[in-house]
């Protein structure tokens, strides 16, 4: 069941992606507010996915040992933390300003800049995860070849 949970998580992922890459183009090619609406409607989408998959590593824990497991999920929980404020306070910074200067979310510069934000947003909760999964493996073997010996 939790490996079905993955897949789907995964899948919405990977097409939501595609979606924010094909409206970004839309934005910039077509420049409609069919774009442009659909570019900005696919971010919130994406932001609440990518958080399942924060909190489905954050309830994992690490239960191995009481000093090591609590500072890697310390690390992790901090720098996704971090980085979704950052996103969200940015996100809400541009709805906000769009509410008393209409058509600011139309502008090209705007959104590419977004994109990249979107993008580099990405990129670090998935290092987070990386870096949460290599040193919990790291204390892992640590742990169970002292056993062995």
């Amino acid at each position: 069941m939790q490996q079905r949970k993955n897949k789907i998580r995964n899948f919405v992922i990977i097409l939501l992606n595609i979606f924010m890459i094909v409206s970004l183009i839309l934005a910039l090619v077509l420049k409609n507010k069919y774009g442009y609406s659909l570019y900005w409607i696919i971010v919130p989408f994406l932001l609440v996915v990518l958080l399942s998959v924060i909190q489905k590593w954050s309830a994992r824990g690490l239960n191995a040992d009481t000093e090591e497991s609590k500072t890697i999920q310390r690390s992790f929980d901090d720098s996704t933390t971090l980085s979704t404020v950052f996103f969200g306070i940015i996100y809400l910074i541009i709805q906000g300003i769009e509410c008393f200067k209409n058509d600011i979310t139309h502008n090209p510069i705007l959104i590419i800049c977004f994109f990249i934000i979107m993008a580099i947003y990405e990129l670090f909760t998935y290092l987070a995860i990386y870096n949460a999964k290599t040193e919990t493996a790291k204390l892992l073997e640590k742990k169970y070849n002292k056993k062995k010996k």
